[in-house]
Formats: structure tokens, C-alpha cells, sequence
């Protein structure tokens, strides 16, 4: 049976993947085999591959990222790292393919072709009771990978201004269809459709997480990412009473002061939490899963000297845990300090700590600053070494310790570049990043707004379809 299925979904992924219109036919292949029951079909949900690294294009191009001539040596070769760094529109060049894209669409495919065939096929070895729950699952992913695609290649989304170009928004299988970009309003309307008609099919008493595997989504997954959309809309209200949800469902935190180095001489080694953190899919703060980046250690990357700046040194754990200035092939990088995470993968998913920051957040935007200090207060007990309770003293400034907090606790994830493209937005001050390039020594600034914060759709995507362009 593990052969059947290994070739059922080698098949269709590779049906699935091909770039061209012209590369499929309207026939089922004669001889192969396609997912044709429930049981196939729970199979294609739990494929752990899409967790893959996700968001790649954007880990340069965060603020909070620094490269001096040692780190900057690590991603000399690519070019695409290289135009990122320099925050550079056009990242590829011509007949460079994006995996960041592809990934993007292929999972979207893949669960437009469950959608369309999970109320028609038979169960196989599956409880057809839970047909719907296979179907929520579907609309819950394919929500979650349209939030990732539409903030890495499209500006922000504007209430003021919602025909904005977003992305392309297939929802059926028309492999024959060259799709322009559906405005900014539209794939989030679309994302809230989908994950309320998920919740629905769900019903009230199903897990709140998928312990097992946490790249399938719980309710609480769900309610955590409507809360993560509320918030990028700018609907902060509706953003507090998801969050509030979410938390009420799941709210499991690690006390990083229980977590050291398995060999304290060489932090590279890894953490003592056994394999808790070397697969995400074991680590209990991961509410719905995805992935950037295993260990960091090569290519590597550097703590922005103003990032740095807000950590107190001598007593947060995510400073001792995350930061050294040796990289793993023995390079000082002082007085740098090289962003790590030890033998272990980075989630850029959902978290219990994301969703509290978002939780707090949206409290202070809503006027419940003390309510913002509570949820960071708990969320700093359990990262500081000495910890003394914050207090509340007005919104502006609670609003910039959350802001702060989020970039500490968020650090490799690159959702900074997210969250400075919403602030401008919102109309929150947002400086001009600058960086020198290593290459040339020329300056490089990033305004608010700037084609910087958005990767733009690689030609090898829109010489076969224009309409993106």
C-alpha cells in the first residue's frame, strides 16, 4: 500500500506542477493512478512537504536583516539573494524559476482538486463521516497559502483602496486558464470565505491543533490566522475577538529559561530539548506549521544593528538561544552577531507567541492598552531570565513596546517586512531603511510603500502568462 501511494502522489504532484497550459490534456492518463477516495485524498492532506521552506524570496529583504562582508560572502553566488538584499523589485532574472511561487500555486492546485472532488469519490479506508473535515481542511489551506502569496508579491491591502492588484486566485482546476491578478479585496474576501466555511464544516468540538501533525489546522489554527488577517486588514476589532478565540482554544508556551545548549561550547550543536525543535512538527508553540529556514547556518545572516539594539542582552533567552558571533564554519563575525537556530527549523507559520503579539496588539489598537500589557506580560515571564511585570502608561507607548516585542519574539522569519508594509498603511510612522551593499558600497534605501517590500512576479512566470505581469 506505502508503494501505491508513494506512486499516486508522485503522479499527481507531477501532473499537478507542470508550468504550462499546453503541457496537459483533458484525458486521465492512461496507466497512472489519481487520488479517487477519501482515503487518497487524506493522504494528499498529510504530506508534510508542505511545510517546505516557505518565503525564502524574503529573508533578505527584511529590515532586520544586516550583512557585513563575512555574512554577505554566504549568498554572494545567488543572485536573487544578492537583488533581495538590495531590495530590488525584479529579484530573478530571465528563466530563473521562483520556487516561492510554484510551491504557492501547486498547494493551491492541490486543494482546488480535493475541493472539487471530495463530496463525489468513495471512502476507501476512510470514515465518510468525516468527509467535511477532509473539505475544511482543503479551504483552510488554500486561505493560508493565498495570506502568503498575497503579501510576498503584492502591495498591501488598503480599505481605502481594495483594487489594488493582488494575485492570481484560481479556485477551480482550469489548467487552460491565464488568470490576471484578482484585486487585494478580493483574495481576502476569498481567504475569510474560506476559513469561516472550514470553521463550519468543522463544527464546535473538533481538536483545536493538530498535535500530530500541526501542519494540518485545528480550529484554533483557524481562528488564530482569521485573527491574522483581521489584523493586516486593519479590522481590529474583529482581530481582538479571533485572537481571544484562538487563545481560549490553545495557548501552550516553552519557558525558555528550561531551554539551554545541548553542548553550551558550541551553541551550533543544537538546543537540550531533544528533537522538541529540530522538527517544527514536534514543537508544542506551533499552532498551524510552516517553515523557512533549518539552523541558518549557511547561508547566514546578521541581526540589524537597530533590531539588536532592543534586546536587553543580559536577560532575554532569546538573545543567549539566537544570537552568536561565530557561524558554524568557525567565521567571527564581530561585533556582529549571526541570527541562529540551532539545528532546528524556524517556523514562519502560526505560533501561540505570534498570536499573542496580534492579540496584544490589536488590544492596544482598540483602546485595552493594560489588556496588551497582560498578554506580553505573560508572554515575557516565560522569555526573560529576570522578568519585572510592564506596566501600562498609554496607548503610544504600549502600541511600540508590542511593535518591539514582535520583532524580537519574530526574529528569521521575515514577517517584519509584513508588518512595516501594514504600518504605513494603518498611517503608523514607518522610517527609510537604509543598508550599504557590500558589492558596490553604494547606499540603498527602502521608502514606505517602495517596490522593495513586494517581489515582483519572475519572468519565467509571466512569459507563459502576460496577464500576471
Amino acid at each position: 500500500m506505502k508503494k501505491t501511494y508513494i506512486y499516486l502522489l508522485l503522479t499527481f504532484l507531477t501532473l499537478s506542477a507542470c508550468q504550462s497550459p499546453d503541457d496537459f490534456l483533458d484525458v486521465e492518463p492512461t496507466g497512472l493512478i489519481i487520488p479517487s477516495t477519501l482515503e487518497d485524498i487524506d493522504k494528499l492532506l498529510q504530506n508534510y512537504a508542505i511545510l517546505r521552506s516557505v518565503g525564502t524570496n524574503t529573508r533578505y529583504m527584511d529590515p532586520d536583516v544586516y550583512h557585513n562582508d563575512a555574512s554577505f560572502a554566504s549568498i554572494a553566488n545567488s543572485t536573487t539573494d544578492v537583488n533581495a538584499y538590495a531590495w530590488k523589485h525584479n529579484i530573478f532574472e530571465p528563466g530563473v524559476s521562483d520556487n516561492d511561487y510554484n510551491n504557492f500555486y501547486f498547494y493551491i492546485h492541490t486543494m482546488n482538486y480535493i475541493l472539487e472532488n471530495v463530496n463525489g469519490v468513495d471512502p476507501g479506508n476512510f470514515n465518510p463521516a468525516n468527509r467535511d473535515i477532509l473539505k475544511a481542511e482543503a479551504l483552510a489551506q488554500r486561505a493560508f497559502e493565498y495570506f502568503l502569496v498575497v503579501n510576498e508579491y503584492a502591495h498591501h491591502y488598503d480599505p481605502a483602496n481594495p483594487d489594488l492588484p493582488g494575485v492570481a486566485m484560481p479556485l477551480n482546476i482550469d489548467l487552460q486558464a491565464q488568470l490576471g491578478r484578482s484585486t487585494l479585496g478580493e483574495v481576502y474576501e476569498q481567504m475569510l470565505k474560506d476559513l469561516n466555511e472550514a470553521l463550519s464544516l468543522l463544527g464546535n468540538n473538533y481538536q483545536a491543533i493538530n498535535s500530530y501533525a500541526n501542519f494540518r489546522p485545528g480550529r484554533a489554527s483557524i481562528y488564530a490566522l482569521i485573527a491574522e488577517i483581521n489584523l493586516f486588514m486593519g479590522d481590529f476589532d474583529e482581530a481582538v475577538e479571533n485572537s481571544n478565540r484562538a487563545l481560549n482554544l490553545y495557548d501552550f508556551l516553552y519557558d525558555y529559561n528550561t531551554i539551554d545548549f545541548a553542548n553550551p561550547s558550541n551553541p551550533w550543536s543544537g538546543y537540550n530539548n531533544g528533537s522538541l525543535w529540530y522538527s517544527g512538527t514536534l514543537n508544542k508553540e506551533n499552532m498551524w506549521n510552516r517553515y523557512n529556514y533549518w539552523s541558518f547556518s549557511r547561508p547566514f545572516h546578521l541581526y540589524a544593528p537597530e533590531l539588536e539594539a532592543l534586546y536587553d542582552k543580559d536577560n532575554d533567552r532569546r538573545w543567549y538561544l539566537f544570537a552568536t558571533q561565530t557561524s558554524s564554519a568557525g567565521v567571527d563575525v564581530s561585533p556582529n552577531y549571526i541570527y541562529m537556530h540551532a539545528n532546528s527549523e524556524r517556523c514562519n507559520g502560526l505560533t501561540v507567541p505570534r498570536l499573542m503579539l496580534t492579540n496584544a496588539e490589536a488590544k492596544v489598537r482598540t483602546g485595552d492598552g493594560a489588556g496588551a500589557i497582560a498578554v506580553l506580560n505573560t508572554l515575557l515571564a516565560n522569555r526573560m531570565s529576570t522578568f519585572t511585570a510592564l506596566t501600562h502608561t498609554n496607548d503610544a507607548t504600549t502600541l511600540q513596546i508590542v511593535k518591539n516585542e514582535r520583532r524580537k519574539e519574530l526574529a528569521g522569519t521575515s514577517i517584519n517586512l509584513f508588518d512595516q508594509k501594514r504600518y504605513h498603511v494603518y498611517g503608523d510612522a514607518v522610517p527609510t531603511y537604509t543598508r550599504i551593499n557590500p558589492e558596490t558600497g553604494e547606499t540603498i534605501e527602502l521608502k514606505p510603500g517602495d517596490d522593495g517590500y513586494v517581489v515582483k512576479i519572475a519572468p519565467a512566470v509571466t512569459d507563459q502568462n502576460p496577464n500576471l505581469n
